[in-house]
């Protein structure tokens, strides 16, 4: 497989798979989209493998070696197939491949955990599966001109979080059916609201004011995450935009249903999606 295939094979990946993101990504110039495409299909594939029903050990030596092939990237040694793509991003643009290695961090810890104790053992995970994806995307975003600031990275770090905790609000019910509870330990306490409730998808005003809080905290973060925009070029805060427009969406259909997120999942229709990109390219 050449470079124009290993790309292709990429944006094919991200088109399948990313959902919310891909709509995203379609408003970059096609340079900085073709880098995210194969950034998103690395991060694909490391998340597939921890959610596969193989043993665990398996699972364990399959990351291992999507370790070693990151290493091998990241010294412009590739072996190959979406490898090829990552590894000319990296090297165009200057993404510290460590970002990439957190991602692989954090899939793993899903194979051996399943519950977190408080939000900062959480925010361990966040920053691992979401954070770390977002600071591998903002060099590409930036165009790899010049490093990034700190301010930039510590805003990128949060609208990840954010979002990543709207993903946990959302996928409350099927992360319960696969036996995974990431909404911490402390805050079930807090609202006395049990597993079993989380099982049964009771909806009361305990788990409503559950689900209210866990939502306000996540809109918080993104919130304030999203002004990174403004260390980014004009073609790029559009991409942003629209990331934090969706997530925050989402969370506003779940206050509009009272927190019913059990009887189906919340998710952007194909039209909702266009008009959010329609309102970010004319300013409304």
């Amino acid at each position: 497989m050449d470079l124009e295939h290993s790309y292709r094979l990429c944006r094919q990946i991200t088109r399948r798979e990313a959902r919310n993101f891909y709509y995203a990504f379609i408003t970059l110039p096609t340079e900085k989209r073709q880098a995210i495409y194969s950034v998103y299909a690395f991060c694909r594939e490391a998340d597939d493998i921890a959610d596969d029903n193989r043993p665990i050990e398996e699972k364990k030596t399959r990351l291992r070696e999507l370790r070693e092939r990151l290493q091998r990237a990241g010294a412009g040694n590739p072996l190959g197939g979406i490898d090829l793509a990552l590894s000319d991003v990296l090297a165009r643009f200057g993404i510290d491949f460590q970002d990439l290695a957190h991602v692989i961090d954090g899939v793993q810890m899903d194979l051996t955990i399943s519950r977190y104790e408080t939000f900062g053992d959480l925010q361990v995970y966040c920053y691992r599966v979401a954070s770390a994806v977002g600071l591998s995307v903002l060099p590409i975003l930036a165009g790899g001109r010049e490093r990034l600031p700190g301010e930039a990275r510590a805003l990128g770090e949060k609208l990840g979080l954010g979002m990543q905790l709207g993903n946990i609000v959302r996928d409350v019910a099927e992360d319960i059916m696969i036996d995974r509870v990431y909404i911490p330990q402390e805050d079930l306490r807090r609202f006395e609201v049990t597993e079993e409730m989380l099982r049964e998808g009771v909806l009361n005003d305990r788990m409503r004011n559950l689900l209210s809080f866990e939502s306000k905290r996540a809109l918080g973060y993104m919130r304030e995450g999203e002004s990174v925009s403004k260390f980014l070029p004009r073609n790029a805060r559009g991409c942003i935009k629209l990331l934090a427009g969706t997530y925050t969406r989402i969370l506003e259909m779940a206050e509009a249903r009272n927190y019913d997120v059990f009887k189906e999942r919340l998710s952007l229709s194909r039209a909702e999606k266009i008009r959010l990109i329609l309102r970010t390219w004319f300013g409304r």
